[in-house]
């Protein structure tokens, strides 16, 4: 099957990745290619050659106030370039709307993951045109497809997000102290998760891209003790280094999270997870992998953590194993075909 991948094109898909999507894009094109699939991705000009990425902009252009209008000729120009090769299908992993619009009228089927919170111009255009016959959607967690229903005039299918279980093998030896890592900004509630260890007078390690430097100037930094490190913007081989003595991973999101792949990272490491029943949350643990604390604060967090620390590590990876990135792409080439 020749597909079509349009990532969303602000950042780049590679290593270190900024974020959940940028890691989902970047595993899901590489196993479409290990299934034998000739896939393009057309995104930021600085991603991982190695996805065969056809690329308008680099980073020109992305800080400009006017930026919106260079995005929609970047994504006008991967329209045109789709509607000029010979491909079987386009599978939309951007959260712009230009893709969904064209896909109206395109010559081939567009299937689009959903991968944001219905918001903006996005929910606008997917309310007015996802009655087309030529456009199909897909959203990683049943949770996240109920907020998405009363827009999605034909429905979606859920797909859950899956990680690649040999990078990601089981590795916890010890627990030595609590572990995050994520995006630093507000809604992932690292504050939160550096209260709850302090709580436990525990030490904790944490890992990511600073998307918010006010957000840690002002209440990451203050918080932190001689027990707490940041390790900075790691790579996943460096992340894992770190799952080898994490007592367990800490989840204290305040928004409505479509999935958490982060989550699934540690679980197939053996580290178990504790956190909030936001968003997709509880749809990825089970009782043998992760805690779920009863309420949305930092002492029930701390006991959810407490009872997380003791779970053993093979099961935790076993439960993992369900959220694969293999069988993600399978059900994904499955659900194109069915489309065509």
């Amino acid at each position: 099957m020749k597909i079509a991948v349009i990532a969303k094109t602000r950042l780049p898909i590679v290593e270190p990745f900024r974020g959940g999507l940028e890691a989902f894009t970047h595993g899901l094109c590489g196993e479409y290619k290990r299934l034998g699939h000739d896939i393009t991705l057309y995104a930021h000009a600085g991603s991982d050659p190695e996805l065969n990425v056809k690329g308008f902009y680099r980073d020109e252009h992305r800080e400009n106030k006017y930026f919106e209008i260079y995005e929609n000729d970047e994504y006008l120009s991967i329209l045109k370039d789709i509607e000029q090769n010979d491909f079987d299908i386009v599978h939309n992993n951007s959260t712009h709307e230009l893709p969904i619009l064209w896909g109206v009228k395109a010559p081939i089927p567009v299937v689009t993951t959903i991968h944001t919170p219905p918001i903006s111009k996005l929910k606008a255009v997917i309310k007015i045109c996802s009655g087309s016959e030529n456009l199909h959607f897909i959203t990683p967690s049943k949770s996240f497809e109920a907020t998405w229903r009363p827009y999605l005039n034909n429905g979606s299918i859920v797909i859950h997000n899956g990680v690649d279980l040999d990078k990601w093998p089981l590795v916890r030896t010890s627990r030595d102290y609590l572990f995050w890592f994520g995006r630093i900004v507000h809604s992932k509630g690292l504050d939160i998760v550096i209260d709850a260890a302090h709580e436990m007078n525990m030490s904790l390690k944490f890992a990511g891209p600073l998307d918010d430097q006010r957000y840690f100037d002002e209440q990451i930094n203050p918080r932190m003790t001689e027990n707490d490190r940041y390790l900075g913007h790691l790579k996943q081989t460096d992340i894992q280094l770190h799952m080898t003595g994490a007592a367990a991973v800490v989840n204290a999101v305040r928004w409505e999270e479509p999935f958490g792949l982060t989550n699934i990272e540690a679980m197939s490491s053996g580290v178990p997870i504790a956190g909030f029943d936001r968003g997709a949350f509880l749809e990825i643990i089970n009782r043998e992998s992760g805690v779920v604390a009863e309420q949305k604060n930092v002492k029930s967090l701390a006991k959810a953590i407490e009872a997380a620390i003791p779970l053993e590590s093979d099961k935790v990876r076993r439960h993992a194993e369900i959220f694969s990135l293999r069988t993600m792409a399978e059900r994904y080439i499955n659900y194109f075909q069915e489309v065509l």
